[in-house]
């Protein structure tokens, strides 16, 4: 009888790991359920019946856009997508999301945060890549860093993208925007302005610059992508119209994630970044070298996660608050809640 009661708990235990291997397979069929729900979801949301028209106005910045278009990373998804433009200006393409005329597009964080708390319903779903922009002089000049009483050049008017970004730099030295002088100048002319003597600083876009810094030009005091304090930031982040997401909230996490694996993509390897431009190229997105584009995409890093997004955000509310340009009154953590909607795409 011992013999038996032995054998029968040799038996049930020999069959008790296929017991529990049986038990783990069933979560398999569980999961396709649900991507399989997730795209029933899909079907029955407006955009899945029509163009998603996502902006494109040629910036480098915005590339993992195109590479998303023309690399079949929106396709695979299942998404009907076309390139919109907007006009090049973080205003225009700001505007034709709030006027419905596309559903999403890239923008930069300090263009964006201000226009959102005043009442335009955007949303970030992802960050794309770190900084593109630093504070330039001209490489003969003596000054090494920003010093109170210098007239600082920006543009994209006050209160503008790159007049943010020159905020921020000058408070993490210590100073308040009343020690500058703040002058806005159309873009092209910003190296002229310098060497005229009308600005001792200039704040503008690294895509424009760097031909000045490669040549000798000009040389950076501040950097959004090479200083400690700025570099494992967001700068770039996906902006989904608040209508399009809550009536798409599948589609929105499509694009999101086709957007953000083309992102991933371009920072895989130098050889997708020479891929990445000569698709810009090819189809007139750039002007320029592809050598030019590479060497802009090799100062950024590409595909953010989501982590380092939010606490991005944090931070420039935060400072923003601090230097006036967003009310003071405002709760952070509601700004937060009103900006931020992260979406299942890591």
């Amino acid at each position: 009888m011992k013999y038996v009661s032995v054998l029968i708990l040799a038996v049930a235990l020999a069959l008790l790991p296929t017991a529990c291997n049986k038990k783990a397979s069933v979560a398999s069929p569980s999961q396709a359920g649900s991507a399989t729900d997730k795209e029933t979801a899909y079907q029955a949301e407006p955009a899945s019946q029509r163009v998603i028209h996502i902006a494109y106005d040629s910036g480098l910045c915005q590339a993992a856009i195109p590479i998303a278009q023309y690399k079949g990373f929106f396709e695979a998804e299942g998404l009907k997508t076309e390139l919109t433009k907007t006009g090049g200006t973080q205003d225009n393409t700001r505007d034709a999301l709030a006027g419905g005329k596309i559903d999403t597009a890239a923008g930069m964080i300090a263009g964006w945060l201000k226009p959102i708390t005043n009442g335009i319903d955007l949303r970030f779903t992802v960050g794309l890549h770190t900084g593109c922009a630093s504070a330039f002089v001209l490489a003969g000049s003596d000054i090494t860093e920003f010093e109170k009483g210098q007239t600082v050049a920006i543009n994209g008017g006050i209160g503008g993208v790159y007049h943010n970004i020159g905020y921020r730099f000058i408070a993490h030295d210590g100073f308040v925007p009343e020690d500058f002088t703040w002058r806005d100048f159309p873009a092209d002319q910003t190296l002229l302005i310098l060497q005229n003597g009308n600005a001792d600083v200039a704040v503008f876009s690294d895509q424009l610059a760097e031909k000045w810094v490669q040549d000798g030009t000009l040389r950076r005091i501040r950097s959004l992508h090479e200083d400690e304090d700025f570099r494992d930031e967001a700068c770039c982040v996906l902006g989904i119209a608040g209508p399009f997401l809550d009536e798409n909230p599948v589609a929105s996490e499509k694009i999101s994630r086709a957007i953000y694996k083309a992102a991933l993509w371009i920072g895989e390897s130098d050889a997708n970044k020479d891929e990445s431009a000569q698709i810009l190229l090819d189809n007139g997105y750039i002007s320029g070298t592809k050598e030019y584009a590479v060497s802009l995409m090799k100062l950024f890093r590409w595909g953010l996660p989501s982590s380092l997004t939010e606490a991005t955000l944090d931070l420039s509310v935060t400072d923003y608050q601090k230097l006036g340009v967003i009310s003071s009154s405002l709760d952070p953590a509601k700004v937060k809640a009103q900006i931020w909607a992260p979406l299942d795409i890591e």
